[in-house]
């Protein structure tokens, strides 16, 4: 597949994480404004439309999903490793170029496949659980605000961002495979253990109190550009709430992301660095 100046669809996944439907939808409207149509589907029967087959259908997909895993309060998170076909559909779409996009929580799918954590940048996990034959424990986070900044300014994903802006938002404790990834946004937080949130004591045993342990550790990148397989893919942290929703410093971010992912220049450079998982 190859990027083209047409306009196209883009292709918005969620399922699995509560989240504010009319703040998102009034978001993708603004964001997606000069695309053909954005189409919104649901885990996980959008995972039928996550194959190769429509590699050149979408110019740019967008995950808000957390696939592979069903939470519920009190009960301990359930994870599902994705069928071999899931595994080979994924990995060929992205072989085929397919443009990603991936925000907020989104970093949380498909925590029992290490490849998916590869292609995507990081991993959040919501239990405890391994990366590489690696144990790890379950993530962190905080809420509230902070202050996000420009880390690459000459990258087209930030292309007329104020060079810091504040967010009353989620940030994460996780890890993060920065080697990889091209660094775009970075945090100011404060990323000391005892200021994030256990996500599974919180999960399971409905614990808010408990943080994460001293020996936890993050990192302050919060958004980054990659390729996975040979597709170019952008990841924003930030995208809990209505506030970040409605940012316009945001919501430039992530219109820039979708013609980022689509366009020739980003699909040559992800071909070119190529980065199988």
């Amino acid at each position: 597949m190859t990027a083209d100046s047409s306009p196209r669809e883009v292709l918005v996944v969620t399922g699995g994480h509560r989240f504010d439907l009319p703040a998102f939808t009034a978001m993708l409207d603004a964001v997606c404004d000069g695309w053909a149509a954005w189409t919104h589907a649901t885990q996980p029967d959008a995972q039928a439309l996550l194959t190769p087959a429509n590699a050149g259908r979408w110019a740019a997909v967008v995950l808000y999903d957390i696939a592979g895993l069903t939470l519920a309060r009190g009960a301990e998170p359930v994870v599902t490793a994705p069928s071999e076909q899931v595994q080979a559909d994924l990995r060929a779409l992205l072989d085929a170029g397919q443009g990603v996009v991936v925000l907020h929580h989104a970093i949380a799918s498909w925590p029992a496949w290490d490849g998916w954590a590869h292609a995507v940048g990081g991993r959040y996990l919501y239990a405890p659980g391994s990366l590489d034959g690696t144990p790890l424990q379950a993530s962190g986070y905080r809420m509230g605000g902070h202050t996000v900044e420009v880390l690459e300014a000459s990258h087209p994903v930030l292309e007329g961002v104020t060079s810091t802006f504040d967010v009353d938002d989620e940030i994460y404790l996780c890890p993060v495979f920065e080697p990889d990834l091209v660094p775009l946004l970075g945090t100011t937080a404060d990323l000391s253990p005892d200021r994030f949130r256990d996500t599974y004591a919180e999960v399971r045993h409905g614990d808010s109190a408990a943080m994460c342990p001293p020996d936890s550790r993050g990192s302050r990148v919060v958004g980054w550009a990659k390729a996975a397989g040979r597709s170019p893919l952008a990841y924003l942290q930030p995208g809990h709430g209505p506030s970040t929703m409605q940012h316009p410093d945001y919501r430039r971010l992530l219109a820039n992301a979708l013609r980022w992912v689509a366009s020739a220049d980003a699909h040559q450079w992800a071909a070119a660095n190529p980065r199988p998982f």
